[in-house]
């Protein structure tokens, strides 16, 4: 980024399938309004394969059905670093009576490959809700991805598991991480 831009609570449409490198320039991205259909991934970027860092979203609003995060929903291989999310609703609903999971702050699904990570990231003043593997940081979070160095901060996570799902599943809700 070279400006701080705000969306205007405009809906967004997620950036599908990002590969390279994005980066903020510690510039801030404000008002993200994110409301998808279906089992999309729903995020600032709906998918990323790369790099994302030195980027602040504030003011976010998300609605998603699956993989979902105020940066990024689905982290394929992904290096996420010095990235923030300040005053921010996530709500994530069963699609079909599944889904509803792999939620997160920064990022809803981290996957596998070893140079995934999340660092030094935070997120302030949240409230997200899912039916399971969701956290103030990264929802699921592959064993060999790395996350560190991250904080939150006044952040209410919620697995919300009233709603009517496919068969019965652990919540795994934490701080930080969900599920790993």
């Amino acid at each position: 980024l070279t400006n701080n831009i705000d969306l205007g609570r405009e809906n967004w449409n997620p950036i599908k399938n990002f590969e390279g490198t994005f980066d903020g320039a510690d510039y801030t991205i404000s008002n993200l309004k994110v409301n998808t259909e279906g089992n999309a991934s729903a995020g600032l970027f709906a998918s990323v394969k790369g790099y994302v860092k030195n980027l602040t979203v504030k003011d976010a609003d998300i609605k998603g059905h699956y993989k979902t995060g105020v940066i990024v929903g689905d982290g394929l291989c992904s290096r996420i670093e010095n990235c923030h999310v300040e005053n921010a609703k996530v709500l994530v609903t069963p699609y079909e009576k599944d889904y509803a999971n792999h939620v997160g702050g920064i990022v809803g699904y981290l996957s596998a490959e070893r140079e995934a990570y999340v660092k030094g990231c935070s997120v302030k003043n949240a409230e997200i809700t899912a039916y399971r593997d969701v956290a103030g940081v990264v929802g699921t979070a592959n064993q060999t991805a790395e996350v560190s160095g991250c904080t939150v901060e006044n952040v209410t996570v919620t697995a919300d598991q009233t709603s009517e799902y496919k068969e019965v599943k652990d919540s795994n809700a934490g701080a930080i991480v969900g599920r790993i």
